[in-house]
């Protein structure tokens, strides 16, 4: 199964879909200024082939044999509302019944069928008014033109073009511009083309439209209301191609039932060739939980149940591991959240700009530490240098408390790690730029995996970042003692070491380890149970390492 499936790069129909009964129809009297344009253009009888469209913006290049059969008509119609609907799921009262009867009595053509559901009281409530203006223009490019917006320049022409026209003013200039004309004519229904490398596309639109696209299944209404493709066209930078939540890599064509195949990630054979965690491991007694930790990320279709496990993990990381009562959370920015109104980073910054977090961490801690912390709940990591850590605590003195709060969420930074639907993490992963000491001042921070953060008051890394040192007590925390006391062919039980095999999580699952084995000393064998147990695993076989 090609990659590209996955996320919505197939269609319907083996071609573009097309139908016409004006073929050899009578030229009848313009009642637009499109159509009177286009009627000005074919009495230049311009020869068919690549032209100049300064000559005439309005005209097609080249007509292609259009049928006129009943079938034909069904599936233009189908196609129409499909591709101009954004895939929604159109009820029988939601249908522009007087529009279908002008098309099938050939009153218009298929560029005007078009024209009239893209100005539809159903298509305004959804991609009007119901988003945001950037949202609007780039999921009308993508229904009229089949592709995504090419650069800032052009959202921004299509914007000024809102403000100062409509909305009818947009679906106009589109519809009756050279490029509709050209790839679409007046008897061709438009259709995703970003995934072909058209002629005159740039190749980052390919990743652009599957940002927008997300899955073959998927409703463009279900995205949400913000522009998936505004801070790439800004910065001038490619979107991350993102494997919708139902697709999975290493998946056979062939496999049986259809299922979709987990390729597990195979670890080094210095720890033994197990997947991950391991018990044993090292990282574990360092309170990271495993080397490469679990990312929380909102996808389209995320169910309730996700919902909530995002924002339990966002409540994890931001308010560093706490158990927080119901009247501490923030239970209006989880309401918006899980309704789309927020995002995930909308969200974390909700929750750091919160009377808790500020009494947590801020009233009772000192400024330093409570510096130290943000870069740990915000941004993933310790702070790298004494510049650094100061000019935070001088926005933190000058600007205050909100100001410090949005240095990191509005950093560059922030959005090129987690962007808007990532929950941030612990950065364990080596990274460009990022020294050996910044890892130990890292672990410094950790005190371990089942430790908060409010337990501390005082700066952990004050001297290390002041003296560029290794920070003291890095390697001491209670919670890494007694961690590598397993011993092979050992007579205790609770020094011996076992291999629990566990099979797949459920399709779904936030675990993104599935078929680990675990490496575990006998004394920690009911905690590993009980941390497998909650992620839903199923254990296949636990057997002594001797």
């Amino acid at each position: 199964m090609s990659a590209s499936k996955g996320f919505g790069a197939e269609s319907l129909n083996d071609g573009p879909v097309s139908f016409s009964r004006n073929r050899n129809a009578a030229s009848k009297p313009a009642l637009s200024s499109g159509e009177f344009l286009r009627q000005s253009c074919a009495s230049m009888k311009i020869a068919i082939g690549p032209r100049n469209h300064e000559d005439c913006p309005h005209g097609v290049t080249a007509q292609r044999y259009a049928p006129a059969d009943s079938a034909s008509l069904d599936a233009a119609i189908n196609a129409a509302y499909r591709q101009v609907y954004g895939n929604a799921h159109v009820m029988d009262n939601e249908r522009s019944v007087e529009l279908e009867a002008q098309f099938c009595n050939g009153e218009l053509n298929v560029r005007d069928f078009v024209r009239g559901l893209a100005k539809s009281n159903f298509y305004r409530a959804r991609f009007f008014e119901g988003v945001a203006p950037q949202r609007g223009i780039e999921l009308n490019l993508k229904h009229l033109l089949g592709r995504p917006p090419i650069n800032q320049a052009e959202m921004s022409a299509h914007i000024t073009l809102l403000a100062s026209g409509g909305h009818d003013a947009v679906i106009d200039f589109i519809v009756d511009g050279a490029e509709y004309a050209e790839v679409f004519g007046d008897d061709v229904v438009p259709y995703t083309r970003s995934f072909t490398s058209a002629a005159g596309i740039p190749t980052n639109s390919f990743a652009n439209m599957a940002a927008l696209e997300r899955g073959f299944a998927l409703s463009d209404s279900a995205i949400g209301s913000r522009s998936q493709l505004s801070n790439n066209l800004a910065r001038g930078t490619t979107a991350y191609i993102q494997l919708p939540s139902g697709f999975r890599s290493g998946v056979s064509p062939s496999s049986p039932s259809g299922a979709m195949a987990f390729a597990p990630k195979k670890r080094a054979s210095s720890d033994g060739g197990d997947f991950a965690p391991i018990r044993n491991d090292a990282y574990v007694g360092f309170g990271l939980g495993q080397r490469e930790q679990e990312v929380f990320q909102r996808c389209p279709g995320d169910t309730a149940d996700t919902i909530n496990g995002l924002i339990r993990a966002t409540y994890r990381q931001v308010m560093g591991n706490p158990h927080l009562m119901e009247s501490e959370r923030a239970m209006s920015a989880e309401s918006k959240f899980a309704e789309g109104y927020l995002s995930t980073r909308e969200l974390v910054r909700a929750i750091a700009l919160s009377p808790e977090y500020s009494r947590r961490f801020f009233e009772t801690n000192a400024p330093y530490r409570f510096v130290e912390l943000n870069f740990k709940h915000l941004l993933g990591r310790a702070p790298t240098s004494q510049a650094e850590l100061s000019e935070h605590i001088q926005i933190l003195a000058n600007d205050g408390y909100e100001a410090e709060i949005n240095s990191y969420l509005d950093s560059t930074e922030y959005q090129s790690t987690f962007g808007e639907d990532t929950v941030p993490y612990l950065r364990i992963l080596s990274e460009q730029g990022r020294s050996q000491l910044a890892f130990n001042r890292h672990l410094s921070l950790a005190e371990g995996y089942a430790a908060s953060d409010t337990v501390l008051n005082s700066s952990s890394l004050v001297t290390s970042v002041a003296t560029n040192s290794v920070p003291s007590g890095w390697r001491t925390t209670t919670t890494r003692t007694n961690r590598n006391g397993a011993v092979a062919g050992s007579p205790s039980a609770t020094t011996k070491r076992f291999r629990i095999v566990v099979n797949a999580q459920p399709r779904g699952g936030r675990q993104r380890t599935p078929n680990a084995s675990y490496l575990v000393s006998g004394k920690d064998m009911t905690s590993q149970l009980k941390y497998i147990h909650a992620r839903g695993g199923r254990i296949v076989s636990i057997t002594e390492v001797m």
